[in-house]
């Protein structure tokens, strides 16, 4: 079993579900971002540092985050993925992602330039859906 997380910039709300998902349930994961699909928006954030924030709320919760890379999805990604959780902009999904039928949709705000306690929110959001993910079996392929 391997869920896909995908959202803007890799940079926060996928790789936390990534990493919570992995170390809270012990199922396989990887995430990627969709803007770096956009060449004049992807050399940008592809040299943006990671959030502070993100750092301090990942080690809150036992994840060390000082290894981690931006990735972008490709259409592999999405093909080995028995469930993909889309988490992005609507308008930054490219094609070959928006109509796949393994997709389910999580709305999470971006959490660029917002304060800590918006992202111990986060946090928490992530892993009140996680939870509900797994206990509900959507996990397990169902198709």
């Amino acid at each position: 079993m391997k869920i896909l997380f995908v959202c803007k910039g890799n940079i926060a709300r996928s790789q936390m579900a990534e990493a919570l998902l992995k170390k809270d349930y012990n199922i396989d994961s990887i995430s990627a971002g969709t803007i770096l699909n956009k060449p004049e928006l992807g050399e940008l954030i592809k040299n943006l540092p990671l959030t502070e924030n993100l750092f301090i709320v990942m080690n809150e919760e036992g994840i060390d985050f000082s290894d981690k890379k931006r990735k972008e999805v490709n259409e592999e990604m999405v093909k080995n993925a028995d469930k993909i959780i889309v988490m992005a902009e609507k308008e930054t999904i490219p094609n070959f992602l928006s109509e796949n039928p393994k997709i389910i949709y999580w709305e999470l705000e971006d959490p660029k330039g917002k304060s800590l306690e918006e992202w111990k929110e986060l946090v928490k959001q992530l892993k009140d859906l996680l939870k509900n993910f797994v206990e509900k079996g959507h996990h397990h392929k169902q198709y």
